[in-house]
């Protein structure tokens, strides 16, 4: 490993003074002291510094101390960033909650330094464990970003020339819709369409963006809904398939086609318009099936971008009902 130190603090909330310090470099050496004199000379052996949430926290207090060892900002791995690329999946990596690092000791900062080092080594067995295409996205995706470009000049990672728009076409092809503007995205929320892309190749039912990304990076709600729950007008083979209302029907219920009232199919009108994402006010007889008609654009939904929708009714006998009846047909996903 090249010489890195993982390093992490603990900060008196009201004044902000350096209450500890803790370390530990690629040899295994370790620091465990306030003195930033001697947390200086503990970094000069290090070319890079790695933490937990280190750009946003750490560094705004011992960010002098890391200059004057003669490591440049440029230099700083953030594990915090990486975890959601590379651990998209439920039960997503077992040292972070949110955007935490799990401890069994509180306010230690050399057993925290220890746990961002075994998060980061298993972070880079992680990437190397990728397919080529997806670390080509990574990289061309992030690595002038802030909080990833240390990452990939610590690994030394430089793939050959290679089109962007077009590996992310053929990678996500049937997962994703092929008319979206991915140079666009691509331009104007790398960071966003990195995170949405790695959640969707964990190809996992019940895995869902952390919410401190949400956070910090709200346009990956955005992101996620262009690439995956704006079904095109042309159409395409992911379109076709995910957002075929007659598809949904069968799937979810098992029924072949709508039902209609006096000939009119209310049913089908109603759902294709939800699932355009369009705004509609549909008015039923008694018993014409509206409940159709909203349970399976949301359960579209669900598989699509792990999207809530809101039911909103007048009696809790009511929601209870419908939660019931879709638990007769074998969906878990709703609840009152």
């Amino acid at each position: 490993m090249k010489r890195v130190a993982f390093i992490d603090t603990e900060i008196q909330p009201k004044t902000e003074k350096v209450l500890d310090i803790g370390g530990i470099r690629g040899d295994s050496s370790t620091f465990h002291s306030a003195n930033i004199g001697a947390f200086t000379a503990f970094l000069r052996e290090s070319s890079f510094v790695c933490g937990h949430n280190i750009i946003n926290h750490d560094l705004k207090y011992i960010g002098n101390a890391i200059r004057d060892a003669g490591i440049s900002e440029s230099n700083v791995i953030d594990t915090l960033y990486l975890s959601p690329l590379l651990f998209p999946a439920r039960p997503y990596h077992a040292l972070v909650k949110d955007d935490k690092l799990q401890s069994e000791e509180r306010n230690n900062p050399l057993n925290d330094s220890i746990k961002a080092k075994e998060l980061f080594i298993d972070e880079l067995d992680a990437f190397h464990r990728l397919g080529q295409d997806m670390k080509n996205i990574y990289y061309k995706l992030l690595k002038d970003q802030t909080y990833f470009q240390a990452f990939f000049r610590f690994i030394g990672y430089q793939p050959e020339s290679f089109n962007i728009e077009r590996t992310i076409r053929d990678k996500f092809k049937g997962q994703i819709c092929g008319n979206t503007n991915l140079l666009k995205l691509i331009s104007v929320h790398p960071v966003e369409l990195a995170y949405s892309l790695a959640l969707i190749h964990a190809d996992s039912r019940y895995s869902i963006t952390p919410p401190w990304v949400l956070r910090n990076y709200p346009a990956v709600e955005k992101v996620m809904f262009i690439l995956k729950s704006n079904p095109c007008l042309t159409g395409c083979v992911y379109c076709n398939e995910s957002w075929d209302i007659h598809k949904g029907l069968k799937r979810f219920f098992g029924f072949d086609k709508y039902r209609s009232y006096d000939g009119e199919p209310l049913q089908e009108k109603a759902v294709k318009a939800a699932v355009d994402n369009k705004s509609l006010l549909a008015i039923f007889p008694t018993g014409g099936g509206k409940s159709l008609t909203f349970q399976i654009p949301a359960l579209m939904s669900g598989e699509a971008v792990k999207g809530l929708t809101v039911i909103i009714s007048p009696l809790q006998s009511l929601m209870k009902d419908q939660v019931d009846n879709l638990e007769d047909s074998g969906i878990t996903e709703a609840v009152t």
